[in-house]
């Protein structure tokens, strides 16, 4: 006997493929063809890949490629001439490690050039289309899963990272990856099922660490809400914690022990903020977004010897704190309200287009292409959370992305990379309300069909 393939994963697999042939295009149209030609993180993720599957470990790429040669100003007025030769290898903990290992692996087998860490993400890019058609599914029907799906394909502000070489491809898959999971323990938070979640937020977390508050926010409002005794919530809580905290004890211990600072996921924090608190970010032409410049100068030692990551983080860490302790009043009046209103197209969105193309590497038709289908999406995606909230259906597991987006915006900066865990709740939101759309023109038609049936029978009872 033979089985037929059920028309869902039929639907799913035609949808693939033309968000397959989608980022194709875009490969060959927009995107980087070589390494100069990369914007943003996207050559340290390439060559930190490279550099992994020869086995150097997660080093920084920048130094041990192209060196280092600067005049430094030491705190006693000494001006001292630092030389950081070709091939000097530095621990990094720069970025959590699940995009550079991704690629690395594909380096392993040999796919190290540019265009081969392109088709590996697209590849990412194409499983993250199947899992929005999982989630879908199973958060609605069959036909939300393949809307959601459809959507995922076809949506720039998704396909866009996927050929640019960012971890926003992996820090997608692996939203999807943790939501799917999470409207599992929610509907029903088993011990089983609390471990589950736990490896799929840690996972999410290893692609972009802002993404570990999702875990232990789901986890406590699917528990507090459970009809169980107080004990057995804390403990499936606790293998939650447990669990999560496993699968990330190898990234956390490593980075404690080669790098000379305390630190968990990455050592990136202080950049960013001293990056995005300085004059021209709060009172320049980037208000609530962030400057290269504001980073300048770089932390060295009182002999002018070369500082770790995790020291250079502490440093310009309290550099970013003071000014931003002087500068409170202009921070929650003026910049905060702006870098929210960046990464939701709000403020100076035309602006915003123009840094990403300029800073990011974003292509400017994608870009475009990406800012209007959000712009159409967005209010079917506010329909869609009004119509699942008035079913008394799951919406934090789905809905808490845009909050983590918002929030992670307004302590770092605003950049339209930063929404992409939000697009998840846009995607399926706006599933939900074009569902909804089609029911109703169903229910309508049928209406009328039977309508015309009645006078028909009418008619003939009349003859």
């Amino acid at each position: 006997m033979t089985r037929r393939i059920p028309r869902f994963w039929i639907g799913i697999i035609l949808i693939v493929a033309v968000g397959f042939g989608i980022r194709m295009v875009s490969m060959s149209m927009w995107s980087p063809q070589s390494t100069v030609d990369l914007g943003g993180d996207a050559v340290y993720y390439h060559e930190a890949a490279n550099l992994l599957a020869d086995g150097k470990g997660f080093i920084d790429p920048y130094r041990y490629l192209f060196g280092a040669r600067e005049r430094v100003t030491l705190a006693d007025g000494r001006v001292v001439k630092v030389v950081t030769p070709v091939g000097h290898v530095e621990p990094t903990a720069g970025h959590p490690p699940v995009y550079v290992t991704y690629l690395g692996a594909a380096s392993f087998l040999g796919f190290r050039s540019v265009t081969a860490h392109q088709m590996a993400s697209i590849f990412l890019g194409c499983a993250s289309i199947i899992l929005a058609g999982v989630l879908g599914r199973s958060w609605r029907n069959e036909r939300v899963g393949l809307i959601a799906a459809s959507l995922t394909a076809v949506y720039a502000n998704i396909w866009i990272n996927d050929t640019l070489l960012m971890s926003e491809t992996a820090a997608l898959t692996f939203t999807f990856v943790a939501t799917i999971f999470g409207l599992r323990f929610v509907r029903n938070p088993s011990r089983g099922n609390a471990a589950i979640f736990a490896v799929a937020g840690a996972l999410a977390a290893l692609s972009r660490a802002e993404l570990l508050l999702f875990l232990p926010i789901v986890a406590a409002v699917a528990l507090w809400k459970a009809p169980l005794p107080w004990k057995e919530r804390f403990l499936r809580y606790a293998i939650a914690g447990g669990v999560c905290c496993a699968v990330l004890a190898p990234w956390v211990i490593r980075n404690n022990i080669v790098m000379r600072e305390p630190l968990t996921l990455s050592d990136s924090a202080g950049t960013v903020m001293v990056q995005a608190n300085c004059d021209e970010t709060y009172y320049g032409p980037n208000i609530g977004y962030w400057s290269l410049q504001c980073g300048e100068p770089q932390p060295y030692g009182p002999n002018g010897e070369l500082l770790d990551e995790s020291q250079r983080d502490v440093v310009v860490r309290a550099r970013a704190t003071d000014y931003i302790s002087n500068h409170k009043t202009r921070l929650l009046t003026v910049v905060v309200p702006a870098r929210v209103g960046r990464v939701w197209g709000l403020y100076e969105p035309l602006e915003q287009i123009r840094l990403d193309q300029i800073l990011d590497g974003r292509p400017p038709i994608p870009a475009k292409l990406g800012f209007i289908q959000y712009v159409l999406l967005v209010p079917a995606a506010i329909a869609g959370f009004v119509i699942q909230r008035r079913r008394r259906q799951p919406v934090l597991v789905i809905g808490l992305w845009v909050v983590l987006a918002t929030l992670t915006a307004a302590t770092a900066f605003g950049n339209t990379r930063y929404r992409v865990a939000a697009e998840v709740s846009i995607v399926l939101f706006a599933a939900i309300a074009l569902d909804a759309l089609w029911s109703a023109f169903e229910r309508r038609r049928k209406g009328s069909k039977q309508l015309a049936s009645g006078h028909d029978e009418v008619a003939t009872v009349n003859d």
